[in-house]
């Protein structure tokens, strides 16, 4: 007997057998061709697809997104700005000017790419730290430091700027926090350092040492010190911090002269300008009569403050209860410290109006340059909702985030997203501008529900169940059941073939 003839027999005896035990008109036959044909009809490996948490492509024009394992890989591309990550380890920024940010572990590790000035910033806190950029001058500046600066160094193309150092044993450097240059040999036993004319030489820093240049001195503290600056100062302390003198401002018609016994007394005094101070800073007052300037302290629970003619300003302050502040560019208020706070600036050009409940709510609003306005608003950490507009009103970006660890000023809302938000993100709705073409994306936790809308097109899925998509056109294609059903509307709409696992749409991003 033939294979093909025992074969075709099974399959009859099996048939047979099946229909008998299950009682109803089942077929292997028919389930066989069932899944060939699915597996024939599979979605192509370009096509859109959505088997959620584990995998999820989704096209649109000029919009492309993938993902797996819930979110935690990622790839997202919108024009020619694309982004990759692997949360929480790390994700990559490729920016449409050309500019390239990189952050690991939520910011631990930092790249940044700027091509315009060819700068490149990079740190891994708290092994290393390297800066090198392009100066307006056309010299390239680098500098590095390792192991919380305990090594470091520099260089320049015009080798005016080499340095290095091992601390404490030997160094020098340039620009280094208030420093043109800094040497130093068996730290503390000997440092010197340089502020553009002066020059200070210290031995067993901070006990020994002198001045020399713009500004002249020595000091053994904490006995005695001295500091002058022709047509600037005169400083000098005996026993630090117990009594302390100065002249100021000696090139003005009335020098500013101070002087104070710690912790007892102590007093300034300016052409009709007086401060007094007692067990300083604790009590204190002061006034000018030809300006209204007055003010006085109990620190630092009281303090009110008014007048003024360089800068007018008010400060008003009963902590933890109150506090008021006003000048001509800034005015706030805070209710129980350091709680609420209602605040506004006014810099020209750019405005800012906020109201804030600290930690839990934030809404600011901000009138850019461009004429745009920025809303900002948190519910921490349940919500926040960020949107661009208008001057009319009309809004051209929006984020609308459930679960937000983001706060303005604390922790960046994007930063905390790209680098977290497959764990706790439940829900994304954010329209942004490609080209000055609107893209709007929605997207739930685990991508169990996604939709997005570019060009006329609008596409939405929710894994196994399926999807729509709806083209320029109004023409509507759906896809349902793991992409085993699906069919197009139209004149010449009907059934289109099976694309499993679905929706298995054309891509749409190139």
């Amino acid at each position: 007997m033939s294979a093909r003839v025992i074969s075709a027999k099974v399959s009859r005896d099996i048939d047979t057998s099946l229909d008998y035990n299950l009682g109803m008109g089942f077929s292997l036959r028919n389930l066989c061709i069932t899944l060939l044909l699915g597996c024939a009809s599979c979605a192509s490996p370009g096509a859109e697809l959505n088997v959620a948490p584990l995998f999820a492509r989704h096209t649109a024009p000029n919009y492309q997104h993938a993902e797996a394992l819930g979110g935690i890989m990622q790839y997202h591309r919108e024009g020619d700005a694309e982004r990759w990550s692997l949360q929480p380890a790390f994700y990559k920024q490729n920016h449409d000017n050309g500019a390239v940010e990189t952050v690991v572990a939520g910011g631990l590790g930092y790249y940044d790419y700027e091509p315009k000035t060819e700068h490149t910033y990079s740190h891994f806190f708290p092994l290393y730290s390297y800066n090198s950029e392009i100066r307006p001058d056309g010299i390239r500046d680098t500098d590095w430091s390792a192991l919380m600066w305990l090594f470091g160094g520099g260089s320049s193309s015009d080798d005016e700027e080499n340095y290095f150092w091992v601390f404490p044993f030997y160094g020098t450097g340039k620009d280094f926090l208030t420093y043109d240059e800094f040497k130093f040999i068996m730290f503390p036993f000997y440092l010197e350092s340089k502020q553009k004319n002066r020059r200070a030489y210290h031995y067993l820093w901070p006990f020994f040492g002198y001045t020399e240049g713009s500004e002249t001195g020595w000091h053994a503290w904490p006995f005695y010190g001295e500091a002058n600056v022709k047509d600037r100062y005169s400083r000098f302390y005996a026993m630090w911090p117990f009594y302390t003198q100065s002249t100021d401002d000696l090139d003005k018609k009335y020098p500013r002269k101070a002087w104070m016994f710690f912790p007892f007394f102590g007093h300034s005094q300016q052409d009709d300008y007086n401060a007094y101070t007692i067990v300083p800073p604790i009590f204190g007052w002061a006034n000018r009569p030809s300006t209204g300037y007055s003010s006085w302290q109990l620190w630092p629970l009281l303090k009110f403050e008014n007048g003024g003619k360089r800068e007018k300003h008010e400060l008003q302050r009963i902590l933890p209860f109150w506090a008021h502040f006003k000048n001509e560019q800034t005015e706030y208020s805070v209710f129980m410290w350091p709680f609420f706070w209602s605040r506004k600036d006014d810099y020209g050009r750019t405005k800012r109006e906020s109201k804030q409940l600290v930690p839990l709510f934030l809404w600011a609003n901000t009138e850019h340059p461009d004429g745009t306005v920025t809303t900002d608003v948190r519910i921490w950490p349940f919500a926040g909702y960020t949107k661009r507009s208008t001057p009319e009103g009309s809004g051209l970006e929006h984020k609308i985030r459930i679960l937000d660890l983001g706060m303005p000023g604390l922790f960046d809302s994007e930063t905390m997203s790209k680098s977290f938000g497959a764990f706790y993100q439940l829900w994304l709705d954010r329209k942004a501008l490609v080209d000055d073409k609107p893209i709007h994306e929605e997207r739930t936790f685990l991508n169990l529900y996604h939709s997005v809308e570019s060009a006329g097109h609008s596409r939405w899925s929710i894994p196994v169940l399926g999807g729509q998509w709806t083209e320029p056109s109004g023409i509507t294609h759906s896809s349902w059941l793991f992409g085993l059903i699906r069919w197009r509307s139209g004149d010449d709409g009907g059934f289109e073939a099976p694309a499993f696992p679905g929706p298995g749409w054309p891509d749409l991003s190139q």
